[in-house]
Order: C-alpha cells, then structure tokens, then sequence
C-alpha cells in the first residue's frame, strides 16, 4: 500500500504540467505595434429601428452569435444589410419588464 501511495506521489511530481499559453487579447491594443494590427478608421454605425424580431421574421438570417459583457450579441444579414443586435433581457430588479434589442446596420 505504502509502495502505490509513493508511486502516486512520485508519478504527481514528475509529471509534466500542462504549459498555459499566452493568449491573444483581441483586438491588439492601442499601443502594440505590428504588422498585424489594423488602423482604426471610422466605421459607419446606423441604428436601425426595428425590432430583432421584425427582421427575423421579415427573411433575416443570423450569420452569427455571442455572449456579450450585458447580453447576448447576435449578427444578422436583412435587407442586402449586415446588422448587429444587442439583445437585453427582461430584468424584475429594475424597470426593464420585456426583452429589447438595440440594433445597427454596418453598411
């Protein structure tokens, strides 16, 4: 018993482990020089007034979708447009009492 308890400890210390690699903070910062790192230019951002629902239900496709900071972010092409929704959810701790989405096309 004492011979597989040191086998286990032993196995433990020498075995290799795992190396974390650095990850990529994305986008590079302001600061970084690189070849690799964009300019920032002006990007049109034109909010759009109808609900994610309406251009769901009007032929938009979700081309994309993520877990923002506030909520779910959700990419969508309607109308020959790319749009970007930001989606907020029904919160009983505040005023908010029905789901919204806040939305812009980028071209």
């Amino acid at each position: 018993m004492k011979f597989l308890l040191l086998l286990a400890v032993t196995s433990a210390a020498v075995a290799p482990a795992p190396v974390l690699a650095q990850q990529t903070v994305w986008p590079l910062g302001e600061a970084v020089k690189s070849p690799s790192k964009a300019l920032s230019v002006p990007t049109k951002l034109d909010p759009v007034s109808q609900s994610l629902t309406d251009m769901l239900n009007g032929g938009g496709r979700i081309v994309d979708s993520h877990l923002g900071a506030t909520g779910p972010v959700v990419t969508l092409t309607w109308r020959k447009r790319n749009v970007v929704c930001i989606l907020q959810g029904a919160n009983p701790a505040t005023d908010q009492n029905v789901a919204t989405s806040e939305c812009y096309a980028l071209n």
